[in-house]
């Protein structure tokens, strides 16, 4: 399976779809939340099929690769991206995180929620796009809120079962949150000398094990991930500070300027030193598809 991973970072965007496919499988390391106006469509989860439809909130652990297999016409959509060190900040409920980082979808199981949700959206877009400190952590504040409101429905007063389906395996359930301990010691440790034997360890694996699990549930090896996150951070010094590219790179976990420079331009197709430099490119970062500017963690 040839998984493309993508950095979106904190994005949230409405989409109009006609009745169309997305080729290949993606994946990127953010809680990805959904939710369909009108039409729907059948993605691929992790192998699995899964339609929605319009009128329920949908939530998954998006490094678990997918794509859209195909959507109906005019197909109406509202897509939020949380990435992974802003949700693990939250410290939301621990049935609703384990859930999550087990790869299942969480599917809000109220339909009486759909038109707040819907306005809620419309907000939460408007506020993310404003230049307004304000106005993005307030909008932080909800989304976290929204969640929390999910996460009443794992009390041990509701039945069980409600709002998880088409989740992996139990096996594969397991094996999800080890790899979610692999990337919160990333995430903890990606500036300093890092070894997949390390990171294995961590999870409770030997090496050769680590990498194939890592493999067969996200669609890229260890090591690759780990590039892909010292990458994002540098691209975002890169794009928001006055830091020299030597310092960025040390910062970013290379002992090694050089290597840091073939890595970066491999990835994104420019120097380092001319990606800080462009002013189109200091955009990216966390503007994806109408994302927003620099937003403080709520």
């Amino acid at each position: 399976m040839d998984v493309h991973y993508e950095v979106n970072g904190l994005v949230s965007f409405r989409e109009t779809r006609e009745a169309t496919s997305m080729p290949s499988p993606h994946s990127h390391n953010e809680i990805e939340i959904l939710l369909i106006e009108q039409g729907g469509g059948t993605w691929s989860l992790g192998g699995k099929k899964v339609s929605f439809g319009p009128g329920r909130l949908i939530a998954f652990w998006a490094l678990r690769p997918h794509h859209l297999i195909k959507s109906k016409p005019h197909t109406i959509k509202n897509v939020l991206t949380i990435p992974m060190a802003v949700f693990q900040e939250w410290e939301l409920p621990e049935g609703l995180r384990q859930s999550l980082l087990s790869g299942n979808i969480i599917v809000e199981p109220d339909s009486k929620l759909y038109p707040a949700d819907i306005q809620s959206f419309l907000h939460w877009h408007d506020d993310l796009r404003s230049s307004d400190p304000h106005r993005q952590k307030l909008a932080l504040l909800e989304i976290r809120a929204r969640l929390g409101r999910l996460a009443l429905y794992f009390s041990p007063r509701v039945k069980p079962g409600l709002i998880r389906f088409n989740g992996p395996a139990l096996e594969d359930q397991n094996n999800f949150r080890k790899v979610s301990l692999a990337v919160d010691y990333v995430a903890k440790h990606f500036s300093e000398p890092l070894t997949v034997v390390e990171i294995a360890k961590h999870m409770g694996l030997e090496g050769p094990a680590a990498t194939k699990m890592f493999k067969k549930l996200c669609g890229f090896n260890l090591m690759q991930y780990i590039v892909q996150h010292r990458l994002l951070y540098a691209q975002n010094l890169l794009a928001r500070s006055d830091m020299k590219v030597a310092d960025v790179a040390r910062a970013s976990g290379y002992g090694s300027a050089i290597n840091f420079h073939a890595a970066f331009k491999k990835v994104y197709g420019v120097s380092p030193h001319e990606y800080g430099k462009s002013v189109d490119y200091r955009k990216v970062p966390l503007e994806k598809k109408g994302g927003c500017s620099a937003v403080p963690h709520a």
